[in-house]
């Protein structure tokens, strides 16, 4: 398979106008996305979180790979064009480039994301503030390990598997 980026893929084109909703929050969904052109708002709880806007970059990754109802809205905030990657959670299991490209990009958010915690306990270390709790957020992130594949039932341990 080509990189995910490459212009030469098997992924089919999608046109996204302006103001589409292509990712809604809190729902089931087996398709990721690779921009082509255009621009996306990630909004999530109703805030806009970050516009992305680079070729090339995936949208609606996690919510394949961790089987879960997406964590965010994605909506095109200009008329875009998307790859779209169906089945998704099939495609990152068999495509050894497509998985190693979405590793990379979440090292890559998890690195910034550490970067600006650590930031935050520098700053306000000592200061008795909930910002000076950062060395415990820290902490859970680097203790994060993978959840073992949970058995078909019940995720709650008070109703009965059927």
């Amino acid at each position: 398979m080509s990189q995910p980026s490459s212009t030469a893929s098997p992924w089919p084109e999608r046109e996204v106008p302006a103001g589409t909703v292509l990712i809604r929050e809190a729902e089931r969904s087996d398709h990721l996305y690779v921009l082509r052109q255009g621009a996306f708002d990630i909004v999530r709880a109703g805030v806009r979180i970050v516009q992305v806007r680079e070729p090339g970059a995936f949208l609606g990754e996690i919510a394949p790979l961790l089987d879960t109802p997406a964590s965010a809205s994605v909506i095109a905030a200009s008329d875009s064009v998307v790859q779209v990657v169906h089945p998704a959670a099939a495609a990152v299991r068999s495509d050894p480039a497509l998985t190693l490209a979405i590793a990379q990009l979440l090292a890559r958010r998890l690195q910034t994301v550490t970067a600006y915690l650590v930031d935050l306990q520098q700053q306000y270390a000592g200061t008795g503030t909930h910002l000076a709790v950062m060395d415990q957020v820290l902490a859970r992130l680097m203790e994060q390990q993978p959840k073992p594949p949970h058995a078909p039932g019940s995720e709650r341990a008070d109703v009965p598997d059927y």
